[in-house]
């Protein structure tokens, strides 16, 4: 529910033919549904009808290889995302109630302010998924994850974060806690279409959290819930 591979529209994929290589990657791990949220911040118009263009001319491509691909966007959340949720200036995941947002890597808002503005996106009648919240530097306390999560907010899990050679410690070992504790509700690739940020890391998560978290754990934060997602609808 979470990549950037849609091509040119932000630090992802660069072009067309790095889109359709991570495409065939995909394929190759066993994935058949990908969420395309590209950066965005303030609902610029016009790019947004280049993330569509380039969206659905990725998706000619996916259908190809038998992958169904899904719009949606990932948030980075300011003072006004409220505002521009409200007026449908920013995509939800595959048009439902469900919203991929962000926090900057080095916010350092108290939590109470934090998980005020997660609600205030609640209010709008979204249902937030916070994004890596395990790359958060200020926030890596497994009680603030439990505030958040409290108050109706899903937690999603980059795959890079459980693998030693693609992480720093400290976030691999938040992430086996948050694991641990079961507060990660979706594991997502967050592929940016680089040799660290790929479809092939998310396929080895997915194996390392079923040998230490069990295969039904895993099996619910990877396909279930990421599914359930998807196909729900206003």
């Amino acid at each position: 529910i979470h990549s950037h591979i849609i091509y040119d529209v932000d630090d992802g994929s660069d072009s067309k033919e790095k889109s359709i290589e991570y495409l065939k990657e995909a394929k190759k791990c066993g994935i058949e549904k990908i969420v395309c949220t590209p950066h965005i911040r303030r609902g610029n118009r016009e790019k947004i009808e280049k993330i569509i263009k380039h969206f659905l001319e990725l998706r000619t491509y996916a259908e190809e290889l038998e992958i169904e691909l899904y719009l949606g966007t990932e948030i980075l959340i300011t003072e006004n995302t409220c505002e521009l949720l409200k007026k449908k200036r920013l995509r939800s995941i595959n048009g439902n109630k469900y919203i991929l947002v962000e926090f900057r890597r080095d916010e350092n808002m108290d939590i109470d302010s934090l998980i005020e503005k997660l609600e205030e996106l609640s209010d709008t009648g979204y249902i937030p998924i916070l994004a890596h919240p395990e790359l958060y530097i200020n926030y890596r306390k497994i009680n603030d994850m439990k505030r958040i999560r409290d108050c109706g907010v899903l937690l999603q899990l980059d795959a890079t974060s459980i693998n030693k050679t693609t992480t720093t410690s400290k976030i691999y070992k938040f992430s086996k806690k948050l694991l641990k504790e079961r507060l990660i509700d979706v594991v997502a690739s967050d592929t940016h279409c680089t040799k660290k940020r790929n479809y092939l890391s998310f396929y080895k998560a997915y194996k390392f959290v079923s040998k230490k978290y069990g295969q039904e754990y895993a099996d619910i934060i990877f396909k279930e819930n990421p599914n359930d997602i998807i196909k729900e609808h206003n």
